[in-house]
């Protein structure tokens, strides 16, 4: 198995928050050429006169000169939010994994509990494989953990935590992102929280959130087995369809389609009808008490 159901879920959400972010950035540029003509011929007009069919002209209620700078603000709170919400979405990859580990697989590696987030599966991970994991990713997503607090809490410089984190890491992550395959856009782990965000840099932001999550899936699911998660997918199949598709023959069909789908690999027949027998059999098991 290459991947998760679980990977696929969040990396369409980031997909998703880099084309609105593609979206901000081409509308901010046009935008910013359009007030600055404006702002150019009428300084001194008011919204409410320079656009009086706005519903919110009146809102703003400012001086086309100061529109100018209220547009570069906005882009940048867009950027900061687009990369707020996708270092979001990694979090909650996170917990889903570890959640959906300790359902389909417990064990003791269950119980860590360590503060950052990044740390916690770490560890767990360590515990899970049978080779180590590449600490690159996750160190990734503690210096994202962090830029995602300096973003939220309106810093104006890193904390001392985030500082510590840049000192003993930026350096790695910069090597480790400078890989010829992930095109880093310009950013530079050490400064990048000193200056503004610029749009290349936010791209290049969710790009990095998304090899990362795939890259830490890549290693979460090789943790796994198909007796691990056969059966979670043959119940979410079984609720799926009714009558005869439940039959054996036709549902071990469907769960093996599903496999692929989900999880990356095709199973083999036998296997994954090996499989629907113990489940089906459980299943009859609990109905009738047996």
């Amino acid at each position: 198995m290459n991947k998760t159901p679980i990977r696929t879920k969040f990396v369409k959400r980031l997909v998703l928050i880099n084309d609105q972010l593609c979206f901000a950035a081409l509308g901010g540029h046009e935008l910013g050429m359009t007030l600055s003509a404006l702002a150019g011929a009428s300084p001194d007009g008011f919204t409410t006169s320079v656009f009086p069919a706005n519903p919110y002209a009146r809102r703003i209620y400012r001086q086309m000169k100061d529109l100018p700078a209220f547009a570069m603000a906005s882009e940048q709170i867009e950027l900061q939010m687009g990369v707020v919400t996708g270092v979001e979405h990694a979090l909650a990859y996170v917990e889903e994994i570890e959640s959906f580990r300790a359902v389909v697989h417990a064990s003791p590696a269950d119980g860590i509990a360590v503060k950052a987030a990044e740390d916690q599966l770490l560890a767990k991970m360590t515990e899970w494989s049978t080779s180590a994991p590449v600490t690159g990713n996750y160190r990734t997503l503690g210096y994202l953990r962090l830029l995602r607090n300096h973003y939220a809490h309106v810093n104006e410089e890193p904390t001392s935590a985030f500082a510590a984190y840049l000192a003993n890491h930026s350096h790695h992550l910069q090597r480790f992102w400078t890989n010829g395959i992930t095109d880093l856009g310009g950013v530079q782990f050490r400064t990048l929280p000193d200056g503004p965000l610029t749009p290349d840099n936010a791209f290049a932001l969710m790009n990095v959130l998304r090899v990362m999550i795939e890259k830490i899936d890549q290693e979460f699911v090789a943790t796994l087995t198909l007796a691990d998660v056969i059966w979670v997918v043959a119940a979410e199949v079984f609720d799926r369809v009714k009558g005869n598709d439940r039959n054996p023959e036709p549902f071990a069909r469907k769960v093996r389609a599903a496999l692929r789908e989900g999880y990356g690999e095709k199973f083999a027949t036998m296997l994954v009808r090996r499989g629907i027998d113990g489940y089906l059999s459980h299943r009859e098991d609990q109905r009738t008490g047996g």
